[in-house]
């Protein structure tokens, strides 16, 4: 029986740090972080990990609702996508699947962040050419959409996926589907969590 296992990126497979993002800016513009935060994180940029706006219009709706002098390109592209790190022991796993299980990967992303992803993991696309990126397919988590994409990518159905994410509300809202899901807080959790699903090949 074909099994599915479907896997966040952030802090799953690869580590951020959106603290970067943040002083690059506040050093760029001299406007304190804490007064431009909830603008580049919050309903832009979901408009943009959905695949609605692209990075320049992103870039100058932030500035304009946070107040902020315009940015050049060469300032935002890098503070905004250089941000990630490799999971040694969590990129590992992938070719250790087991070979009945198909695995999928479900991010809520854009298409900067997935450049930046690319840049510590190449590897990626290989290891895990099945991808239901939000910005690609118009949908992000929870919204059971994004789930239902991923099953169709791996022709499963719920009862027959996992899902591993680093939040909570995401793990409910797969439970919630009839997914396997469960949650990475810290190394060593992502194969804990597939070795008791024997979703690891021996």
């Amino acid at each position: 029986m074909a099994r599915a296992l479907l896997l966040d990126l952030g802090n799953v497979l690869v580590r951020f740090d959106h603290g970067l993002t943040l002083a690059r800016l506040e050093k760029a513009t001299g406007v304190s972080a804490a007064a431009f935060k909830p603008y580049v994180f919050g309903p832009l940029e979901r408009e943009f990990d959905l695949g609605r706006v692209d990075a320049q219009t992103f870039f100058r709706s932030v500035e304009a609702a946070a107040g902020l002098p315009r940015l050049a390109d060469d300032v935002w592209i890098p503070a905004w996508r250089d941000i990630f790190f490799r999971d040694e022991r969590a990129l590992a796993l992938l070719p250790r699947l087991a070979p009945d299980v198909t695995p999928v990967l479900v991010s809520n992303t854009n298409p900067l962040h997935w450049d930046g992803v690319l840049a510590v993991a190449p590897e990626l696309p290989r290891l895990l050419p099945r991808r239901a990126l939000s910005f690609e397919i118009g949908f992000a988590k929870p919204d059971p959409a994004h789930f239902e994409a991923a099953l169709a990518l791996a022709d499963v159905l719920p009862r027959d996926a996992v899902f591993a994410d680093d939040r909570a509300e995401m793990v409910a809202a797969a439970r919630a589907l009839g997914i396997d899901a469960f949650g990475v807080r810290g190394p060593g959790d992502l194969e804990e969590g597939l070795r008791t699903r024997s979703l690891l090949g021996s």
